[in-house]
């Protein structure tokens, strides 16, 4: 099988109807290899608010930077689920950018190289 149509299709799976919104500092995101929820950061802003909350762009991927563990890894024999991010998230706003990359958007998604895929749940607005 094609690896670009898997993340197509896994993309779709997991964003496809959602109503878009843009994603701040605090937002929670969940890992389909991971036991707990977790949420994002922004250790450095890029001077973009919404609602007083630093706006985050697709490449705030960095782990322990921008995302954080997500408890056990479902995955025999790994130990905390630290993600190991393979790029930048999917799917931004392409004509939104902040510091000249895609505003990065709640249908947005990022994956693991344990097989996991990274969602976000909440944007972090509330």
């Amino acid at each position: 099988m094609d690896v670009l149509q898997t993340i197509k299709d896994l993309i779709e799976m997991v964003g496809g109807a959602e109503a878009q919104s843009y994603v701040v500092r605090g937002a929670k995101v969940t890992c389909s290899k991971g036991t707990s929820p977790s949420q994002l950061d922004l250790p450095r802003c890029h001077g973009v608010y919404l609602q007083d909350k630093p706006q985050l762009n697709i490449m705030d991927y960095q782990p322990g930077a921008n995302i954080m563990p997500f408890g056990t890894c479902l995955k025999p024999g790994l130990p905390p689920c630290s993600p190991s991010i393979l790029g930048p998230w999917t799917d931004g706003k392409k004509d939104v950018l902040i510091e000249e990359q895609q505003a990065l958007l709640n249908t947005s998604v990022n994956f693991c190289v344990q097989g996991g895929v990274i969602k976000i749940t909440k944007d972090g607005q509330e």
